[in-house]
Formats: structure tokens, sequence, C-alpha cells
């Protein structure tokens, strides 16, 4: 057998879930790779193959076993080991029983604390037969699989029921079972071009024999590459380099999820149909049929759609108009849907809210809209914005939930309110808020461009983080049902980044107060704050700010996000300062001398008389000039220029510590020394605590 050779293992399956089949192979191939590294099997290179009936894993030149292990085991100390005549101690006798030998067997290990008895043995390394088969197993069970199935009896559990398992080590089968399976050579080519078995010959003929004879192009990322391709140079071709494909990234994998051998058609459907909103047109192709609209120079939708199909049929004809009449059918429902949901107005839409549970315990969809509604306003005020359309906004933001279109298309709530809004000649505010609010939708998405947007994407989120808290509906663990992280996030991200100065303490208790339900829970308040200053925990870790820096601002707990976000700023630059690390030690000290502090000080103010040292009057003195300083400066939000003047104290403040004796005898002096200190530490807490920085 070679040393090394190449490594594949392939599972057989029913059509696997396309939106998750990239994740689910990207996760086989890691586990796999972990694996291997951890049991020392070492290899070149490794990739994965996924199509909607496999996943595979290859890794090129596996070496064929684990190297061999030296084991090195250090009985009792020589001299304990035998006795004045030379014979083997009881210790030395029970110490060769354990290691399967006699006392005679034994050596001298010697180094230079000294000498001991002990055994050196050589343990073989497992080869490839023994390692892969347990290892294939548990790295498939430990797949994200949120949901697993099975196949009529068979106790194993997949994200789709199994058919057969590929293991080869070079052009031989690894012996065994796999999840009950036997292992074999044997893999099956496309569905329709060649539904026979294949024989893989060798692990490294796996990609080229299902390409060149089986009709399955099986590396994911070139059969992407591959759709893309076909898909812009048949409308290229089609149009004259005059009209493009429009590419969504998230429908290509999925699109690359469902086909093994992709072929590019462009189909057509009526241009009545551009009457409807683009949005419906977009998702009638993508969202529900898995086709990519074409567009032309200026961007506007064009009467056409690329569909790539699974076959290469010799009639595309037959399947360009099966397509085209299952989209015909979709949009002259969604053209029914909009004309008929036209006739009625969002606002005469609202007392049908009242028959929508938003929750048991929370009331209606109405409940909820005047709840939005009055904190919408709230906020609005707050921002110096129209309030009154926050408020109309508020109340007609969830009426579309009510329209056939998006009974219909659910993924257009908000896009179908803003059309309704618009065609009911509602202020232009009103109608972006009632699209916009329900921006970002997911991580790293655009925010509500707009104030008034902006205001009711923050009630909206606020007002259900309330509810949810209120009712003691909690997220744990992976476990998240409302949203409520999603939330958090968004109210932070649109309060740094859209720059809103607001008061989330504030703002919350007016949310609760709009409830007119009796909250379970009564620290509501006080946990949603929290569940939010953790989620802004979150969010500056995956900017790379230090968990000290954080720390030493939400020591203050401030509520105003984009405050924090300047604090933070201002203390990553003081951080730079080479005065920082000596002036975060000296915090520490004079938060730990306060903190022991515990007699009640009869002094109020500190009395110059009361100094002994050169060190107190130029500390006092600093104190009260950069007093005025940082006290204009902080009430202009300009923390860095705050801490540029904090750090000139350093030397002050070393000779005070090196000069001065804290908690002298003399309680007159005492005192006035905690009274400096604790004007030292009120100054620095002006803009965090830094004496948390590390």
């Amino acid at each position: 057998m070679k040393k090394q050779e190449d490594f594949l293992v392939e599972i057989h399956t029913e059509e696997l879930p396309p939106k998750t089949l990239l994740k689910m192979a990207e996760a086989f191939c890691q586990q796999i790779k972990d694996r291997l590294q951890k049991v020392d099997l070492s290899f070149d290179d490794i990739k994965f193959f996924a199509t909607p009936r496999r996943l595979a894993v290859f890794a090129k030149s596996l070496a064929y076993a684990q190297k061999d292990q030296v084991i090195e085991r250090r009985g009792p100390a020589k001299q304990a080991a035998f006795d004045a005549t030379g014979h083997p101690t009881p210790a030395c006798m029970g110490f060769a029983r354990s290691c399967g030998v006699t006392p005679d067997a034994l050596q001298t290990i010697k180094n230079d604390q000294g000498e001991w008895v002990g055994l050196t043995e050589t343990k073989p390394g497992k080869n490839v037969n023994e390692i892969l088969p347990d290892l294939i197993e548990q790295a498939v069970m430990a797949l994200p699989i949120p949901k697993r199935m099975r196949s009529g009896d068979s106790p194993v559990q997949f994200a789709r029921p199994i058919h057969s398992m590929v293991m080869l080590y070079g052009d031989k089968v690894i012996e065994g079972n796999v999840l009950g399976f036997p292992l074999s050579r044997v893999t099956v080519g496309h569905r329709f071009h060649a539904p026979d078995e294949f024989t893989i010959l060798h692990a490294a003929e796996y990609e080229s024999l299902l390409r060149d004879e089986a009709h399955v192009i099986a590396d994911f990322e070139y059969r992407r590459s591959e759709i893309l391709s076909a898909a812009r140079a048949c409308v290229e071709l089609a149009f004259n380099f005059k009209a493009s494909v429009l590419i969504d990234p998230i429908l290509l994998d999925e699109v690359t999820g469902l086909v093994e051998w992709p072929v590019a058609l462009i189909g057509h459907f009526d241009a009545s149909f551009l009457k409807l909103p683009p949005e419906v047109l977009i998702s009638s192709m993508q969202d529900h049929q898995r086709y990519f609209p074409v567009i032309d120079a200026n961007q506007q939708l064009l009467p056409h759609f690329v569909v790539i199909s699974n076959i290469q049929s010799k009639h595309p004809e037959r399947v360009i108009h099966g397509n085209e009449r299952v989209l015909r059918a979709r949009l002259s429902d969604a053209a029914f849907f909009y004309e008929t949901d036209k006739k009625e107005s969002l606002t005469s839409r609202m007392d049908k809210m009242k028959g929508i549970v938003f929750q048991a315990k929370l009331g209606s969809l109405y409940d909820k809209a005047e709840r939005i509604s009055k904190l919408a306003a709230t906020i609005a005020e707050k921002m110096q914005v129209n309030t009154a359309h926050a408020l109309r906004a508020g109340m007609l933001a969830k009426t579309d939930l009510t329209t056939n279109m998006v009974g219909e298309f659910p993924e257009l709530q908000g896009v179908m309110g803003y059309y309704y809004a618009q065609y009911d000649h509602l202020p232009d505010e009103v109608a972006l808020a009632i699209r916009e609010h329900y921006l970002p939708r997911f991580a790293g998405d655009e925010l509500p461009e707009h104030a008034v947007s902006q205001a009711l994407a923050l009630a909206d989120r606020l007002d259900t983080l309330i509810g949810a808290f209120g009712m003691n509906q909690i997220p744990t663990g992976d476990k998240d049902p409302y949203g409520l992280r999603r939330a958090a996030v968004g109210i932070i991200r649109i309060l740094i980044e859209k720059k809103i100065n607001l008061d989330l303490k504030e703002i919350i208790d007016v949310g609760v107060s709009h409830y007119t339900v009796t909250l379970e829970n009564k620290e509501t308040v006080t946990e949603v704050l929290n569940f939010i200053q953790e989620r802004l925990r979150s969010f500056y870790q995956e900017q790379g700010v230090s968990a000290d820096v954080f720390a030493a601002v939400a020591a203050l707990n401030i509520w105003n996000p984009l405050n924090v976000n300047e604090r933070i700023k201002a203390v990553q630059a003081f951080k730079k300062l080479k005065e920082a690390e000596a002036l975060s030690i000296a915090n520490k000290r004079v938060s730990n001398i306060l903190a022991k502090y515990g007699e009640v000080t009869d002094a109020l103010v500190m009395q110059p008389t009361f100094f002994e040292h050169a060190a107190e009057s130029e500390l006092a003195h600093q104190l009260e000039v950069k007093s005025k300083i940082v006290a204009e400066l902080s009430q202009s939000g300009k923390y860095d220029a705050v801490l540029l003047q904090l750090a000139d104290l350093r030397k002050p403040v070393d000779d005070f510590f090196d000069q001065v004796m804290v908690m002298t005898e003399d309680k007159p002096r005492r005192e006035n020394r905690i009274l400096l200190l604790s004007k030292l530490r009120s100054l620095f807490l002006q803009v965090a605590d830094i004496a948390l920085l590390q």
C-alpha cells in the first residue's frame, strides 16, 4: 500500500435542500478536515463536491496511516526501584506488572533531574481502514442540519434519506459501514441523462467521470460559475448586448443547488404585466419560480426571464413554454390581487387589523399599530421631524398585511403598503415610512433613509422587544422565534449609523406606558436595556473593539448608543497614548482606595490649608483648571478632546502618589485627600471608567 493516496467519500441521497446545500457541503468538508488533522492523517489539499443528490469530499494525497507513537512510561525513581541487594522493590514490580512486562525488561530513564525506571514502547499508528469509517460517520452526525429525516424503518437520520455511500482510498474501497450503509465504489449519474450506476475506479477520477459520462458537474463553485456565464451569455446574444440578466447571489446559490447539468434558456411574458410594481415581478420570478429577471440598459425590467433547466432537452421550446405558462398564471393572479386591493384604501383597512392577533397576551395587530404609532411620534419629536406623519405612518404601517397581494407574496409586506399609500395619495413621508420601517431585514442590509421611516423602524422594534420581554418570551440559546436579536441590532445600527441622539431608557419607559395590558415581567425596562447592551457588545466585538474598551464605557450605564459610540472612539484613541497605561493604573488605584474607604467624610469640600505636600496643591490646581475645560468639551460631546486634556494629568497624578500618603492618621488631611481623589475620579468618569482598561 502506498504511503499516500487520494481519498473520496460520497453520500448519495434524495434531493437535498437547495438553500442550505452549500452550507452543508462546506461544513462536511470542514468537519472531515478538522478530524483528519486531529487524528494526524496528513493530506495535501481537500475540497468538497455538492449537487442536489450528493455530498462528497476529496482529499489529495491522504496519508495511509498515522505516524508510530513512541510512548515513554516512567516508574519509580531508580533508588526506590531496587533494594540494597539489587532486587526489585514492590514498587518496581507493581510498575512492571502495569506495563505487562517483567522487572528485567524495564529501562533506566535519565535526565538532568535524576534517574527512573521506565519503559519505552512504540505504538503503531492506525491506518485509513481502521480510522475513516468512524471518522466519516462522526463528521456526518456533526453537520448543522436543523431537521433530520429517515427513510422507512431505517434508524439513520439525515437531511434527506440516504441511498448509498462511496468511500475510496486510491483504487481501493474502504471496507466497512457508515450509518449502516455498506461502502462501495458505485455512484449514480444524472437522473434523466445518465440514470445508470457508474463504477469509480480511482478516487482521483470522480469529478471527471461524473462530468464526462454521468452528465453531472459535481463541483459546486464551478457549476455556479457556469450558470452565471450561461445566463449572461444567452441574454447578451439574444438582445445584442443591450440587456443584461439580474443576478441575485443568494438565488444563484439556490439554483446551483437545484441542478446537476445546467442549461440556460430565455422565456417571455406579456408586456402588460410590466404595469405591476417591479418588486412583484421580481418576487414572482426570483422567489417563486427561481428565474433570473432581465433588465435593459436603464435598469428597467423587460418582459423576459432566464430559467436554468436541469436537462439538455431536444425540444428546448417546450421547456420554455412550460415555464412561461407557469409564470403567466402567477402574474395573472398578482395583477388581479393588485387591482382588487386598490379598491380599498389603507385607512379603511385599519379595522381589519383588530381581527388579527399579534400575540395572544399582547392583543391584536391594531393594538400594536396604536402603540408603535404613539412611540414613533415620541421618537419623531425627539428627532425634530414631522410627528403627525410618524403618527399616521404608525397606524398604517401594518395595514398591507390585510391585502390579497401580501397574503400571496408575504415577502412584499411594506413594499405593497408603499404602493397602496401612493395610490391613496398619502404624503410621501408616510408612504416611504411604511416601506422602509422593515429595514434592516438582515445583517448588513440597508437602513431606512428618511427620518420618519427611522422613527417608525425604531418604534416597531422597541415595541416588539418590550412586548416579548414583558411576557417573558426571552431568547434562549439559538432560539429566537420573535427575531429579538435582529431587532436589537437593527435599533443599534439605525441610531449609530444614522446619528440619532436618543436615550433608550427614556423611550422604553414611554413604550411600556403605551401597553394597555399588564406586563408580567416587572423588570422589563432593565432587561430590555441589558439585552440591547449585550447586542451592542457583540456589535463592537465584530468591529474589532477590544472588550476592555467597551467595558470602560459600558460601566457608565449610558443608554444612548450614539453617545456610547462617540465615547468608544475616544477611548480607543486614548488607549494608544503613552500616558494611557499609567493613568489607567492610577485610576485603578484611586478606584480601590475610594471603594475601601468606608467612613463618611465630615468634610464636604477640599481645604487648601490641609495640603501638606506641593504635589497635593499642584494636583488640586490642575483638576480645577481641567474641570472647566472638560465640562465644556463634555457638553459638546468632544470626548476625544476630553481625554487628551486628562492625559496631561499623568505627571501630577504620579507625583501625588509618589509623595503623598493618602490614608494618613491625620483625619482632616486624610479626608481632604479622599475628596481630592474623588474629584480626580469623577473627572475621568466624564468619558469612561479607564480603570477598566487593560
